[in-house]
């Protein structure tokens, strides 16, 4: 498989931040941009695989409020030993899913990138080599690392190396689109982002401008969180026609 190439699009705050991936057998089309047009968008929210995140807890309180009080969005959950490994793998290859909302461990393997992925249940490894040949992937893995899950010693380049090989992982898997932190970010930075980023994804509008959008809203809290949340994909893809288009 040909190297991966990250590239900044937009670097400044109102403009989002995005990067794009180059590589050789890299296949966008596991899933269709042009797909029809589906009444809901599907969410499989997985939190606290290991059962010993508070902050993923948190976190998985405040989604759980915010997709069940819309009427476009199916949400299946999985939640500490729901979470296994073999389940979540099914989830993946089932095809059912527009979007995997994850709030737990990550693990990085330093030497070989497509072995990183999520902890599951039993601390097992779901990596981007896992996903490798399935035919129906997640439109967007949004993988939001909580602080329990970080080494408090680890220098702020190897936080953002850990998480470019962890979407690397994911889009060598054949993600199409990946949203992740930097650093982990403070409860109302994490609030503000994901309610303006899920609404404007289920108002129709790309993941790149609810990024954008997202950032936006969590810069209004005067929050360095702003410059956290990185997107790999494609800056104008489209997970859900709003109403009326």
């Amino acid at each position: 498989m040909g190297e991966i190439v990250l590239k900044d699009w937009y670097p400044a705050a109102n403009a989002g931040l995005s990067r794009r991936y180059m590589a050789e057998n890299l296949s966008i089309a596991k899933w269709l941009e042009q797909r029809p047009d589906a009444k809901k968008l599907n969410i499989l929210l997985v939190v606290n695989p290991t059962g010993d995140l508070s902050g993923a807890e948190q976190e998985g309180a405040r989604l759980r409020k915010l997709f069940g009080s819309h009427p476009a969005v199916s949400l299946t959950q999985r939640h500490a030993e729901q979470a296994t490994k073999e389940a979540l793998l099914g989830d993946f290859r089932s095809g059912k899913y527009d979007v995997v909302h994850y709030a737990g461990h990550a693990f990085f393997d330093p030497d070989h990138p497509a072995q990183s992925g999520i902890r599951c249940h039993q601390d097992k490894v779901l990596s981007g080599a896992d996903l490798a040949g399935v035919g129906r992937l997640p439109a967007l893995v949004f993988f939001n690392a909580c602080e329990a899950g970080r080494i408090r010693g680890d220098a702020p380049s190897k936080r953002i190396q850990d998480n470019v090989g962890l979407a690397e992982a994911f889009l060598r898997g054949g993600v199409a689109n990946y949203v992740g932190t930097y650093w982990p970010v403070g409860d109302a930075a994490a609030d503000a982002f994901a309610n303006t980023f899920y609404t404007e994804l289920l108002n129709g509008k790309s993941i790149g401008a609810a990024l954008c959008s997202g950032r936006g809203a969590v810069l209004k809290l005067k929050s360095a969180d702003w410059a956290d949340y990185i997107h790999y994909g494609s800056f104008d893809f489209v997970m859900r026609r709003g109403a009326g288009s």
